[in-house]
């Protein structure tokens, strides 16, 4: 379930605003600079490949691109591998790094084929954290400078669309703001959400 909850940035009360209606999830985030979508889901075969990810999404890539000014498109895709035993290991690093608040110098966009993740999104103002947990279907866009984290969940299992200007464009820049410490990781969310 796509769920849009903003929460006091305290990360200790309860939610300002719960819902998982799209229209009202795209007008909240949007009224505050950020872009939520819907985008038609395509069927992925048994042990798809990058190129047949892109391939699927290419028009919706070119257009949005075309649209947004922003040119480079790249597939990222996290799955268990138990036939690697460092998976467990680097998946857990991997989660634990992007759980802490940081900004790019682009437009961060996510368009999510298959999977789910969490976006805290810093918007506005410092008085409250826009969480959003994107389904497949789901494309978000964080604009440039905005504070936010991202949590792909205690076991990383996705296929996303991950646009932004240029490769140097997605480097994170660390706030060392310890406010992500102060909120549930998704799983939470999505258990007291029900």
């Amino acid at each position: 379930m796509t769920l849009l909850q903003v929460l006091p940035a305290t990360g200790e009360a309860k939610p300002l605003l719960t819902t998982q209606d799209p229209d009202r999830i795209a007008a909240q985030l949007g009224a505050h600079g950020a872009r939520f979508e819907r985008w038609t889901l395509k069927d992925l075969a048994a042990g798809f490949g990058d190129d047949d990810v892109l391939g699927l999404y290419r028009t919706e890539a070119d257009r949005f691109s075309a649209e947004t000014g922003l040119g480079h498109v790249e597939v990222v895709r996290m799955a268990p591998d138990d036939s690697d035993p460092r998976w467990a290991t680097e998946a857990r690093a991997s989660r634990d790094r992007y759980f802490n608040e940081h900004t790019h110098r682009s437009d961060e966009v996510w368009f999510f084929a298959q999977g789910r993740c969490g976006f805290y999104l810093r918007l506005a103002d410092d008085d409250t954290v826009h969480v959003l947990i994107a389904e497949p279907g789901d494309l978000v866009c964080t604009p440039a400078g905005v504070r936010h984290w991202f949590d792909m969940g205690e076991t990383p299992d996705f296929a996303a669309l991950h646009i932004y200007v240029a490769e140097t464009d997605w480097d994170e820049a660390f706030t060392g703001d310890p406010i992500a410490s102060r909120f549930p990781h998704m799983e939470e969310l999505l258990a007291t959400a029900r």
